[in-house]
């Protein structure tokens, strides 16, 4: 994947936008060639640029309600240019791009171990290719992998928060995916499926299978969205002791924190090693002045450490609806309901006839609708109205936003329980840029990069808001903090490093990988540092090139040991 760079920010983004709808992102593109002479719009802009320069005020005319609302229903089409580009009032921003997150970065190459209750296996997850790694109930090792495929009480919340932080969106085409997309998971249950309860022993287990198996599956990160139900010293709790050696033996341990700050610190939350998080309410905007604290739990520990670490957002998180389950085609139809076209009109009744139909196909498949809309199906509301396409649509609207559905097949969540998993989802990346880091350098680099709230007390929110492209940078830069430019065996691999200002692009292309220049590109991560990390290939002397913007071939200057390249220049080489 190949990220280009925004002009108006200067930032690696998922994609530019060069098409621009409406008054309202006119206007926008108006204010930002004032303030950017030199842009234009055949360069494009990033999604965010074009959000944040969002303006106060708009023609009435670009915001007006669809004719199927009441009147009420015009200020919340005027919350985001966002809401209107996704068409869809209901809406949440993605969480990649409220936070910012470097598109470069998935999470590839790393493993996320989630414990928590249950789980199922999300479309987000395994298709088009299946992520999950392992499924695993320890809990009771009599469960076979196929209990997994049916909907539990106990399977939602895991299935919701692994799929916040890793999912790739594959029911929303892409919308509401995770910030570490391409990770790959191990899902842990530890819930009782007899009993209904998540103890200490189901806990401390399901940490010592993440750490036993760590090195089969390349487990880099343990995310956890359960508690204990007592708080402890770490002597005396084995999930804290489970943590610690989860963390000794360089996996990065993350806890969710809790919903009440009247409740104590409980384990794993309280261990002294785990990166634990609070919770951020950002009211789904991207602008910063909109931050404020989430009800998450905060404070001291048994042993006197200072919870959380960090806050990551915990409330306008996009979640999926269990598959199989009941508002699972409910959202689906009543989104299908509310966007039925008007063109199809049956103008001489009076009467809609797609929204008509639509209802009187699936009625029977709502779980609750108003006795009118049954009633009068067809027939007179009162002495004087037919039902219209009007009546139906504001009952599916009323409807969406009472079970807090945001588009087909996924609604509204919130909870630490969900900030955790974003905060796992920015350590993959991190990995996925440096695997080098240790759990200790994570933590620092997550700690020192967060943005404190300057309307919250230090204690609540630890040292801020997480900040994932500041960490990522932070990331890049731990590559060549202590070495010089060119070519050094570490951990098993190769790291190439080039410094070069100029570049807009640069690419690796050797013997190794066939000259292919699309196949390696290398990561900027500033001060013009260009970095990539190879496996070993096997033994041999191999040749390469840096590909500077695609065009100019240029052998690493970092690198003495080169060869002809038959055209009058050189190759570089290296002996493995």
């Amino acid at each position: 994947m190949v990220s280009p760079k925004c002009p108006i920010c200067r930032q690696y983004v998922a994609r530019l936008v060069y098409e621009f709808n409406g008054n309202g992102e006119h206007t926008v593109v108006e204010k930002i060639s004032a303030l950017h002479p030199s842009w234009s719009i055949s360069q494009g802009m990033c999604e965010r640029c074009l959000y944040l320069h969002e303006f106060d005020s708009v023609d009435s005319e670009h915001f007006a309600p669809d004719p199927g609302f009441g009147a009420g229903q015009s200020s919340a089409l005027k919350s985001t240019l966002f809401r209107l580009r996704a068409k869809n009032e209901f809406a949440l921003l993605p969480t990649p791009l409220r936070l910012n997150a470097d598109p470069r970065f998935r999470g590839k190459g790393v493993t996320i171990a989630f414990i928590d209750s249950g789980f199922y296996p999300h479309p987000d997850l395994t298709k088009p290719k299946n992520r999950i790694k392992k499924i695993v109930d320890v809990s009771d090792d009599a469960f076979a992998q196929k209990y997994f495929n049916d909907h539990h009480v106990e399977s939602w919340h895991g299935m919701m928060t692994s799929v916040a932080g890793v999912g790739n969106g594959h029911l929303s085409k892409g919308m509401y995916r995770g910030i570490a997309c391409e990770a790959d998971v191990v899902l842990i249950k530890v819930m009782d499926t007899k009993t209904r309860w998540i103890n200490t022993r189901n806990i401390t287990r399901g940490i010592r299978w993440a750490i036993d198996n760590a090195e089969k599956y390349n487990i880099r990160i343990i995310s956890l969205s359960v508690a204990d139900d007592e708080p402890a010293t770490l002597n005396a709790s084995p999930v804290d002791q489970a943590v610690e050696e989860a963390v000794k033996k360089g996996i990065v341990v993350v806890a969710a924190v809790g919903n009440n700050p009247a409740k104590p610190i409980l384990p794993p939350a309280s261990s002294p090693s785990a990166i634990t998080v609070g919770g951020l309410d950002d009211q789904n905007e991207m602008w910063k002045n909109f931050r404020r604290m989430f009800h998450s739990t905060f404070g001291k520990t048994v042993d006197g450490y200072t919870k959380p670490e960090l806050i990551a957002p915990a409330i306008w998180v996009a979640g999926p609806i269990l598959p199989k389950d009941s508002q699972f085609e409910e959202s689906e139809i009543l989104f299908k309901l509310l966007n039925a076209s008007q063109r199809s009109a049956d103008r001489a009744s009076g009467r809609f006839a797609v929204a008509k139909r639509i209802f009187s196909r699936y009625k029977k498949r709502f779980p609750k609708i108003p006795s009118t809309l049954v009633k009068s199906e067809g027939r007179r509301l009162d002495s004087s109205r037919l039902l219209t396409e009007g009546d139906y649509k504001r009952w599916a609207a009323l409807r969406i936003k009472e079970m807090k559905y945001i588009a087909p097949c996924y609604k509204h969540v919130d909870g630490t329980s969900f900030a955790a998993p974003i905060v796992s989802s920015v350590i993959a990346q991190m990995l996925e840029a440096n695997p080098l880091l240790t759990p200790a350098e994570v933590k620092q680099v997550l700690m020192e990069t967060a943005e404190p709230l300057t309307n919250a007390p230090r204690e609540r929110q630890g040292n801020g808001v997480l900040n994932p492209r500041a960490a990522v940078a932070r990331a890049l830069n731990k590559r060549h903090d202590t070495l010089e430019a060119g070519v050094h065996a570490v951990d098993g691999k190769l790291l190439f490093l080039y410094h070069n200002r100029v570049p807009r692009m640069v690419a690796l292309a050797g013997s190794f990988n066939n000259w292919n220049v699309t196949e390696c590109r290398m990561h900027e991560s500033g001060n013009g540092w260009w970095s990539t990390l190879l496996p070993k290939p096997t033994p041999g002397v191999y040749q390469y090139k840096y590909v500077i913007d695609g065009a100019v071939w240029l052998e690493d200057p970092g690198n003495k040991q080169r060869e002809p390249d038959g055209l009058g220049g050189w190759n570089s080489t290296i002996k493995i």
